[in-house]
């Protein structure tokens, strides 16, 4: 099977977001790999827990973390992109942590290594 590495630049907000989602779905349950998820620019918008989703849509910060938890894919932010969108996950007493559960902090040295150890890369 085929090892892939999926970023995501797209907010929760945006159709491509769930496609993206879909499609790591469709992967897993073919049986191919993914090395990670990379939330790229607008992308970490998905990890914000404090963003509220109208109830008769799909929550897809909720549905990449039961991803997460099913297929044990992890889930990265760009640590630069989510403190240009007020992003956080320190627990200092200035700030207020608003990075849901499952999803990582990380630098583009973590989408470097998603990327080598994929047969291909995907962005969505």
């Amino acid at each position: 099977m085929t090892t892939f590495a999926l970023i995501v630049s797209t907010p929760p907000t945006d159709n491509k977001t769930s496609t993206a989602l879909k499609f790591a779905q469709t992967l897993v349950s073919q049986g191919h790999n993914i090395t990670g998820v990379f939330f790229y620019q607008d992308g970490v918008i998905n990890a914000n827990h404090l963003v509220q989703t109208p109830s008769d849509e799909l929550n897809l910060m909720s549905a990449w973390q039961g991803f997460n938890k099913e297929s044990g894919t992890p889930l990265h932010l760009c640590i630069t992109a989510a403190e240009r969108r007020g992003l956080t996950d320190s627990l200092d007493n200035d700030l207020n942590p608003n990075v849901a559960e499952n999803f990582t902090i990380s630098g583009l040295g973590e989408l470097v290594v998603l990327t080598s150890q994929a047969d291909k890369v995907v962005q969505l």
